[in-house]
């Protein structure tokens, strides 16, 4: 049997997960998330396939804010496709840089769109762009969004 204060702290302890949790969930809110994944050609090697996701990684440290010179990259994921669903449409690297703004993402997308741009991001995309299969579009697939607050519970 339990007794009345343990059950009192098991219910002051999911309180407070779910308060953090909640307070979790609005901190994304108004962040930018820019999705972006890879389609190599076939002649690309392995080797060369890991070379481009450790360098692409590499910009959440290289790439800083051009006044504050501290990195602007909020958050950086990588992986690989691993769906049974069969929709990856060919694409073999995805990765999800997170940016605090629209201001900051707009930075590391650069050019043509931006000026001034990010020299590491804008070298990045110099050196990748001959590796990836163009036969049925860019071999890159883009989006972005703007983290929409949580919706509240009824």
């Amino acid at each position: 049997m339990h007794s009345p204060l343990s059950s009192l702290v098991v219910c002051l302890l999911l309180c407070l997960a779910f308060v953090l949790v909640s307070s979790a969930q609005q901190d994304d809110a108004g962040l930018v998330r820019h999705i972006v994944t890879f389609r190599f050609k076939t002649s690309v090697s392995d080797q060369e396939r890991a070379e481009v996701m450790s360098t692409y990684r590499a910009l959440q440290f290289k790439c800083v804010n051009r006044t504050t010179h501290k990195p602007y990259i909020v958050s950086f994921d990588a992986g690989f496709p691993n769906s049974k669903e069969g929709q990856d449409q060919g694409q073999e690297q995805g990765y999800i840089v997170t940016f605090k703004n629209v201001e900051d993402r707009n930075y590391f997308v650069g050019r043509p769109y931006t000026y001034p741009y990010d020299p590491y991001h804008d070298a990045f995309k110099t050196y990748v762009g001959p590796l990836l299969n163009t036969t049925h579009g860019t071999g890159v697939f883009v989006f972005d969004f703007t983290v929409l607050p949580p919706v509240d519970l009824i």
